[in-house]
Formats: structure tokens, C-alpha cells, sequence
């Protein structure tokens, strides 16, 4: 494994990256894999002609496919889930229908109401004969008695707990503020979820149904999830299965098509899927948002929960507004970090001068991470927009590539604007002395939260 790059020099280049112009590899993109024109199968060539008479759309496929880790797929279908309701009812039904193997990779893993009711449904499928392995989150997990995870365990079901706070299970201890930020989940090996929501109460409503701060940042939030079949299934069982060797022994498998099965076609939509791990010098989440940033050329829709980019990204965005971008920010009205609102807030004056418009959602705690570049490329899954997450955590996003698709998440984006408030320049100029000590006093630490 390649260590990561020093503290200090990571911290350099958040805060004063240097990019010539767009196909210069941005600085803490280390490491990248060109996907040269020989490396595509034919119905990937197929899929990508339909952009053939669409210039604009096809130099931002091939910026985003440049800085991606891995390549584009072919033959997926893909499905959005915008609460938890939603998608805990979407994962129940393919959990139960699970023929061979479940795997559950996730940061939080609740031992309340809806962390039970999972726990009894793997602990069922587990008694049909199910492979069944969890891998949770020390930190994100630690308000989930040891005993849960152990119940599972004298259940038949494997479950690793990774980077534990114990100094005795963990002896490098220096790495504990890298953590496993993905949900990941694999059914047989041909029905993957990832996005946002964890397994815990937060999502036992929908999103909607318990506005305001009050009692949204207990319950509803707002979150956006992805129901995937196809050749991309695999790219999240081998994260998954990397995870899980991480924290653990690798599976044995006699038979690589037990947890890595030969790829079903289910649909024509293109897909990759774009990690990064804290052990690695792969910069991919970050490369591929600045090349779309810069890419786009009609519109740049964002919804993030945690909004704390660094300058290269903000100019990227306000460089895309002032060339005729329909710029817009969805961020949250209130949450569950105050310090990571205040650092949002720091950003709003440059970007409202820039042009970009900038929406605070009022009616559920907002957790979301969700873009859609000129209604065809959509990036979902669990990097916030910080520098945390692409340096520190373990992360996971789903590019998709699809018009259809691309109408469906901007759907999602208006119906998440009308129930948030514009915030506007003139506004926001008169907001209070004591606001604008907060912006400037979190911007001292910000690469930190």
C-alpha cells in the first residue's frame, strides 16, 4: 500500500492548488489510468456515439472518464431512491430475494428501530444458507452497543469493525481520522446500492414528513441513494471486497465468479464507479468533480449537505458561472455540524458575486451529495464536498451517464429548490457581524472538518 501523502503537503494543496488548464492533472491527483479509445469494448464505443452530434457533451465524458480510477460500463440500469424509506423498502426486497451472498458495507450502522429490523432480516438469510458480512465503521458506529455486532456474530454472520478506536485492535492508531465513509451494498454479486443513507432512525421517514430543524435533524432526512444492475455491480463488489480485506482476511473463494460473476446486461445506461481510500495516492473523486466543473457548459447543478470545497473547486464553479453556466447550490438551512455550516456560508459571498445561485433547504435536514452537469452526467454517492473526503475517508460515487437519467436527477433538484429559500447577495451582504467572526473562525480549520 502507498502511504499517504504528508499532513502538511495535502493541507498545501487544498488550500493553493495550481491547474494551467483543464487536462492539466490537478495536484492531489496523483495517480490516475488514461482510458485510451483501445481499452473500450464495442457497445461502450455503441453507447458513447449517441453523444456523437453533442461536442460539449462529449469533451465532458471524456474529461470526467480521464481523472476516473475505473472504466466506463455498459448494460446498467439505474434507479434513484431520494429518502429512507424509500430505499430501506428498495434493499428489503432485493435482501430477501438473495440467492448466494449479501454484503453490507456502511459508516453508520444503528442498533435502533430500523439497525434491528436489518439485523433480523440478515439474521434470517443467514438461516437460508446466505453468506452474509457486514463491515461498519468504529467511528461512525460508536454509538452502537458492541453487543449488536456481536448478536450478529453468534448469528452465523461475519462482521468487521474497521480501524477500531482500540489502540489493542488497531496499533496504528495515527490513522483513526481515516475513516470508511461508504454504503455499500451487494446482493449475489448483480444488485448493488450505493449513495448517502446509512442504516439508522435518521431515514425512518420520508423526508418531507417532519419539516424544520426542530425535529428534521432527528428524523427524515433528506438523502438521495442508487438501485444499480449490470457490469458496474462489480466495480462495487471489488471495493467491497478490498474493504473487507482491509479490515480483515481476504474471502476465500475457490471460485472468483461466486462473489465476482460474469456481468448481465440490464439496461444501456453507462456508469463507472469512482472511489478513493485513504492508503492510496488515487485522487479520482476529486479530479473527476473539477473536470466537470469545468466541463459544463449549459448547467451545474449541486446538492451537497456538507459544502467545504477548496479554491481551485470554488473558482472552478464561478469561472463555470461567469461563462454562461446556470450555476446552482443546494445546501442545507440547518444540520447536524454547525462548524461545517458555518464553513458552507464562508463560500456564499465569492459565488453569489460570481453569478452561481445558491438555495438553503428548509423542510428536512439535508445529507444528500448529488450533481447533474448539463442534464447528462450525474455523480451521486457519499463524498461531500470537502477535503476530508477526498484525502482522509474512504469514499464511494457513481458517475452515470445518461439523458434520461439526467432528467430524473434534475427532477429531484428542482422539487429539493422549491421547498429551500434563495439566499441573495444584497441579503447576505447584511448578515450580522457575529456571522461573518463564525465564517472567517471556521476557515482557520476548515481542512479539518
Amino acid at each position: 500500500m502507498l502511504l499517504l501523502i504528508p499532513l502538511a503537503l495535502s493541507a498545501a494543496c487544498a488550500q493553493n492548488p495550481q491547474v494551467e488548464t483543464p487536462e492539466r492533472t490537478p495536484p492531489i491527483v496523483t495517480r490516475q489510468r488514461a482510458l485510451s479509445e483501445h481499452e473500450s469494448d464495442p457497445l461502450l464505443k455503441a453507447a458513447l456515439e449517441d453523444y456523437k452530434n453533442d461536442a460539449q457533451v462529449r469533451e465532458l465524458v471524456s474529461a470526467v472518464r480521464r481523472y476516473s480510477s475505473a472504466p466506463l460500463t455498459t448494460g446498467n440500469r439505474v434507479g434513484v431512491l431520494i429518502d429512507g424509506p424509500q430505499t430501506y423498502a428498495s434493499i428489503e426486497a432485493d435482501l430477501k430475494a438473495a440467492r448466494h451472498h449479501i454484503h453490507l458495507e456502511t459508516f453508520i450502522f444503528g442498533a435502533d428501530d430500523i439497525g434491528r429490523k436489518f439485523a433480523d432480516l440478515l439474521a434470517r438469510k443467514r438461516k437460508e444458507g446466505i453468506e452474509v458480512r457486514v463491515l461498519y465503521d468504529s467511528i461512525g458506529s460508536m454509538e452502537t452497543p458492541k453487543d449488536f455486532f456481536e448478536q450478529l456474530r453468534r448469528q452465523g454472520i461475519e462482521v468487521r469493525e474497521f480501524r477500531p478506536m482500540n489502540p489493542v485492535k488497531n496499533p496504528r492508531i495515527w490513522d483513526i481520522h481515516n475513516r470508511d465513509h461508504r454504503k455499500i451494498i451487494v446482493i449475489d454479486g448483480q444488485v448493488g446500492f450505493t449513495g448517502g443513507i446509512n442504516i439508522d432512525n435518521t431515514y425512518s421517514s420520508a423526508s418531507t414528513s417532519r419539516p424544520g430543524p426542530k425535529r428534521g435533524v432527528e428524523d427524515g432526512w433528506r438523502d438521495t441513494h442508487l438501485r444499480i444492475e449490470g457490469p458496474a455491480v462489480k466495480q462495487l463488489q471489488t471495493l467491497f471486497l478490498q474493504s473487507w480485506a482491509e479490515a480483515g482476511d481476504p474471502v476465500q473463494a475457490t471460485d472468483g465468479d461466486r462473489y465476482l460473476p460474469s456481468p448481465r446486461s440490464a439496461g444501456d445506461t453507462l456508469v463507472t464507479i469512482v472511489a478513493n481510500d485513504s492508503e492510496s495516492e488515487d485522487r479520482s473523486l476529486y479530479g473527476t468533480y473539477l473536470a466537470a466543473f469545468k466541463h459544463a457548459s449549459s448547467r451545474l447543478w449541486i446538492t451537497h449537505a456538507y459544502f467545504a470545497p477548496n479554491d481551485e473547486l470554488l473558482d472552478a464553479m464561478a469561472d463555470a458561472a461567469r461563462r454562461g453556466v446556470d450555476v446552482r447550490l443546494i445546501v442545507p438551512a440547518f444540520t447536524d455540524s454547525r462548524l461545517v455550516l458555518n464553513a458552507t456560508q464562508s463560500t456564499f459571498t465569492p459565488l453569489l458575486k460570481a453569478g452561481v445561485k445558491i438555495y438553503e433547504l428548509q423542510d428536512a435536514l439535508l445529507h444528500a451529495k448529488s450533481v447533474v452537469i448539463d442534464g447528462t452526467v450525474s455523480i451521486v454517492g457519499s463524498a461531500n464536498l470537502d477535503m476530508r473526503s477526498f484525502v482522509h475517508n474512504d469514499e464511494v460515487n457513481a458517475i452515470v451517464i445518461d439523458r434520461d437519467f439526467g432528467r430524473r436527477m434534475e427532477q429531484v433538484f428542482d422539487r429539493d429548490q422549491r421547498a429551500a429559500s434563495p439566499v441573495t447577495l444584497e441579503r447576505w451582504k447584511k448578515r450580522s457581524l457575529w456571522q461573518r467572526m463564525k465564517e472567517f473562525s471556521v476557515k482557520l480549520f476548515g481542512y479539518w472538518l
